[in-house]
């Protein structure tokens, strides 16, 4: 890791100029050095971060995280509020737009620096058949996570060009509380991968699985219910320009779609753990393949909210279509029959939320605790259910 990371940190040191001038950046030549600065310091704590998840120490973890987290906020506030501009331009920090990149490269040397216990566990012995073995493993896993970047960001990124000025910015500025989403399947995926590697040799690993996969379902369709109820309050703190809330209802869309991509990365642990990796690539650029076409055909004649469904389609098709593969060559029990009508209870809520209810505050949440009051029920149902009944199989 820090090889392959030295050369990359060296490639956009080198050549931070070339790269600026094509991003249309030629003036600001340093945001791409601490662009890779940023990402050299990240790549390095992987290892430390995944030997602490492997290793059951998440408070460890966790507290490297929050305290990044809190160092880079509070020193991108003092930046902006306390510290004199001219002495921040002695650094290096020409503009205010340059703050938080300059936080967020502080905040990745910081936990370098808190990390170290376990890099000076490191012992430099190189091991070639180590190496191609992570390679051969490892590369349609990046390739998977290059589509995973289209699905994400190719919206917005092309918007500019087929949509007025306008109404890319509101969709990105609303795309901002959908967020929300974003990270709590993020910060899922971070802390579940390596259980899901310690369990593949386990006698009841496949159950293992399915209950984990399960269970991240209803716990998720239950935070996305709870964050597309309170869009009415929630938008006028993360979205305070009411000039963006004209693309409001891309929210319950893209709430919706990063649910299937979690329910797609549990769905892909079949490739994980039986190195088909080079399958979940193809499924990932499936997607991202969606992503650009869907857009480039139909984004310009009907606007941001195509970018919004494209968004849904591709998960959702990544999410089946992995679902589908995994049966066939490492089947493992869902309750997919319980996941399906959550799913689709979810769709319906938000669907009558949206449409006949314009997002109401307490009608919002009245479907909230209905939803999540039938969940918490039904699994007590699957607790005490031996009795066969066919209506009560739908809930277990």
């Amino acid at each position: 890791m820090f090889g392959l990371s030295t050369i990359f940190l060296l490639s956009c040191l080198i050549f931070a100029q070339p790269i600026a001038d094509t991003l249309k950046y030629s003036s600001n030549p340093e945001y791409i050095r601490w662009f890779a600065w940023i990402a050299f310091f990240d790549n390095l704590c992987v290892i430390p971060f995944a030997w602490l998840r492997y290793n059951n120490k998440p408070i460890k973890y966790s507290l490297v995280r929050v305290l990044q987290s809190l160092f880079q906020t509070a020193l991108t506030l003092a930046l902006f509020l306390y510290i004199p501009l001219s002495f921040s331009q002695d650094f290096g920090l020409k503009e205010k737009v340059s703050f938080p990149f300059y936080s967020n490269l502080a905040a990745s040397f910081l936990g370098f620096i808190l990390l170290l216990p376990v890099v000076f566990k490191v012992r430099l012995d190189f091991s070639a058949d180590l190496f191609r073995k992570m390679i051969s493993y490892s590369w349609p896993i990046m390739i998977a996570g290059l589509a995973f970047m289209f699905n994400e960001n190719f919206d917005k990124a092309i918007q500019i060009w087929f949509i007025p000025e306008g109404d890319a910015g509101a969709y990105g500025g609303c795309y901002k509380l959908a967020v929300l989403m974003t990270l709590f399947v993020t910060a899922y995926r971070m802390g579940i991968e390596p259980f899901f590697f310690k369990q593949m040799n386990n006698e009841n690993a496949k159950d293992t699985y399915a209950k984990v996969t399960e269970y991240f379902t209803f716990f998720a369709s239950t935070v996305a219910m709870g964050i597309i109820a309170n869009i009415s309050w929630l938008k006028q703190i993360l979205i305070p320009s009411s000039s963006y809330w004209t693309a409001i209802d891309i929210i319950p869309i893209i709430v919706i779609a990063n649910l299937c991509f979690g329910i797609y990365y549990n769905f892909s642990t079949w490739y994980k753990v039986t190195d088909r990796t080079r399958i979940g690539t193809v499924i990932s650029w499936l997607g991202a393949g969606l992503t650009i076409v869907l857009n480039l055909l139909f984004l310009k004649k009907f606007g941001f909210m195509v970018s919004a469904w494209v968004t849904f389609i591709a998960y959702f098709t990544m999410m089946i279509t992995s679902y589908l593969l995994g049966q066939k060559y490492y089947p493992i029990p869902y309750r997919i029959k319980k996941m399906t009508l959550f799913l689709g209870m979810l769709m319906l809520f938000s669907y009558i939320i949206v449409v006949f209810f314009d997002y109401n505050l307490w009608i919002g949440n009245l479907l909230f605790i209905v939803y999540t009051g039938i969940l918490v029920y039904s699994e007590k149902i699957c607790c005490w259910r031996k009795s066969g009944s066919k209506f009560w199989s739908l809930f277990c």
